[in-house]
């Protein structure tokens, strides 16, 4: 019986058995420290079987050897419960390094997927800034060309023919001239001369004049034809500088424009127009696709 009773008096821990092993000696834990040359804190950590982050386990377990040969405890006696303290350590250890990588892993991971919608947010707005900007400058250009063309509508300014007109101004100011003859002649009652007047048709000299330069643009192999499905603004320069044509077009309508190329044309709804040059299409499909004006030069250079 008092074996047995001995044995389950008997701590199982390190610490335990030191400090019951010093209660035994009647020693204290600031005269065991004393001894030892170790701070209190040390023995109340060894004895609480309290393992402090700050020292060394080598240093420890010298500490825990002086220790038992101070309280007449062997060597041999303590390792089982060393060993035993170790492996409880060392799981607490692992225990705490698991659960710190995974929170590290965690923080790192949650810091990365905010950094991922940061830069997201970015690229959205500046996509959609972007694509705003594009569509002002769209309505702007369109505007502006809108305006511009009621301007020169309003002006009669739509296409000027230049040759016919001066044509057409000459064979007037033959015509006002010659019907002055005639009715100076008519008035003095000279009818020998009346009638020859009459017969005279005054425009087909300048008509026939013209017919060279017309002929002449047909044979010139830079002719520009455009014909349109819709309505459009439109506007062409040749490489002189020469405004060609300015103004809107409606669908059914063709225009033939000559002039020193290359021609510079401004399209303001390219899918309703079909350009020709030298009996071959322009192509107009990029800015079709990218609902853009059309801002091109035929032939490209």
């Amino acid at each position: 019986m008092n074996t047995e009773s001995l044995q389950d008096q008997i701590p199982t821990s390190t610490g335990g058995r030191l400090r019951q092993a010093r209660e035994n000696m009647g020693l204290s834990q600031q005269a065991i420290a004393k001894r030892l040359c170790l701070k209190l804190s040390t023995v109340r950590d060894i004895e609480n079987d309290h393992a402090n982050p700050n020292l060394n386990s080598t240093f420890l377990r010298g500490y825990i050897r002086s220790y038992a040969r101070l309280v007449h405890i062997a060597e041999e006696e303590l390792m089982p419960m060393l060993a035993q303290q170790a492996s409880r350590e060392v799981s607490q250890v692992r225990l705490m390094q698991s659960f710190s990588l995974g929170k590290n892993r965690k923080k790192r991971d949650s810091w990365l997927m905010g950094l991922t919608w940061i830069i997201l947010f970015v690229l959205v707005s500046l996509t959609a800034a972007w694509w705003w900007q594009n569509y002002q400058d769209q309505q702007q250009d369109i505007a502006n060309m809108a305006d511009q063309s009621s301007f020169q509508l309003f002006q009669g300014n739509d296409v000027t023919l230049v040759p016919l007109g001066d044509n057409d101004n000459n064979v007037g100011q033959s015509f006002d001239n010659n019907a002055s003859v005639m009715l100076s002649s008519g008035i003095f009652g000279q009818t020998e001369y009346a009638s020859p007047p009459v017969s005279m048709v005054i425009p087909s000299a300048p008509q026939s004049a013209l017919l060279p330069e017309v002929c002449a643009a047909d044979a010139d192999g830079n002719i520009l034809v455009i014909n349109f499905t819709g309505e459009c603004w439109l506007e062409v320069y040749d490489a002189s500088g020469k405004k060609l044509f300015s103004g809107i077009q409606y669908s059914g309508d063709r225009l033939n424009l000559t002039g020193l190329t290359p021609y510079k044309l401004t399209i303001g709804a390219p899918d309703t127009v079909q350009v020709q040059y030298q009996d071959k299409s322009v192509d107009l499909s990029r800015f079709i696709r990218a609902n853009q004006v059309a801002r091109l030069t035929v032939p490209a250079q």
